[in-house]
């Protein structure tokens, strides 16, 4: 007796919600692709020859694009974004798009010169100095 995947449930008054199943043959090659990803990490980590490995923008940018295709395969298929409707597809890229931005003004707060506060530490500002204004008497 063959099982059906997809089971119709009457969510509202109006319509039928829909319930997508994975077949087992994707669910273990998307596993597939994250393992081969993860053994291309350490990889990367381990086996890149010293003119590369020294060069941390080459490293990092290896690293942040193997993880990004990770999650994009995590969220795709696990998370079941890939079968969803319109609207939890919008909001799967906003909450992208919102971290993305969160993570610029943290970087940017962190490229930022340290000024401490005046009475607070005795330590020289590494920042520009400022111009003061007179009081005319």
């Amino acid at each position: 007796m063959a099982h059906d995947t997809t089971h119709d449930h009457d969510l509202s008054p109006g319509g039928a919600h829909s319930h997508h199943i994975l077949p087992q043959g994707t669910i273990f090659l998307v596993f597939g692709a994250l393992m081969t990803l993860m053994v291309i990490t350490i990889g990367a980590a381990f086996l890149v020859p010293e003119p590369l490995h020294s060069n941390t923008f080459f490293m990092q940018t290896l690293a942040i694009g193997i993880a990004v295709i990770k999650a994009y395969l995590v969220v795709t298929y696990f998370m079941g974004v890939k079968m969803a409707t319109r609207l939890v597809k919008i909001f799967a890229i906003g909450g992208f798009v919102w971290f993305f931005t969160l993570f610029i003004m943290f970087a940017d707060y962190l490229t930022r010169p340290y000024e401490p506060v005046p009475g607070w530490e005795n330590v020289p500002s590494s920042a520009l100095p400022r111009a003061t204004v007179k009081d005319p008497e």
